[in-house]
């Protein structure tokens, strides 16, 4: 089974652009005043099982983009967190494919509001297939 924190790692590394690996990341408005920060984030695994034997394990990594925004940079911000998701899907990360690729919401509203700054979240699922040995 592929290691999650790799799989991060390996992201990361496909995002380039300062793209970071963060296990519990917390950012202050002195962080992204300037620049743009990428974080990914390791989530999750789900195993399922498809057949005698056989296992799915779905790795969730989190991407986030935050920025110092205004209302005025939403449009671009939303349309390169679009892109940025297109580009992950079907691509193989640590030999496992990403599956799946969800952003919604585009951004979080509140902190636009509140701190100004974007905050969009991109969701990804890899998939991996493994021999399941039954113990017992």
């Amino acid at each position: 089974m592929v290691d999650i924190i790799k799989l991060a790692e390996g992201v990361a590394a496909e995002i380039g652009d300062g793209a970071v690996v963060a296990l519990a990341p917390e950012f202050t408005l002195k962080d992204v005043k300037d620049k743009k920060r990428t974080v990914v984030v390791p989530v999750g695994v789900t195993h399922k099982m498809l057949a005698r034997g056989i296992r799915e394990d779905l790795l969730k990594v989190q991407i986030g983009v935050l920025r110092k925004a205004t209302e005025d940079d939403l449009e671009k911000m939303v349309s390169e967190v679009q892109t940025l998701a297109l580009s992950m899907l079907h691509k193989s990360v640590e030999g496992v494919a990403c599956v799946s690729v969800e952003h919604a919401p585009l951004y979080d509203p509140q902190m636009m509001r509140e701190r100004r700054q974007f905050t969009g979240v991109i969701d990804l699922t890899f998939r991996e297939l493994n021999a399941h040995e039954h113990g017992g």
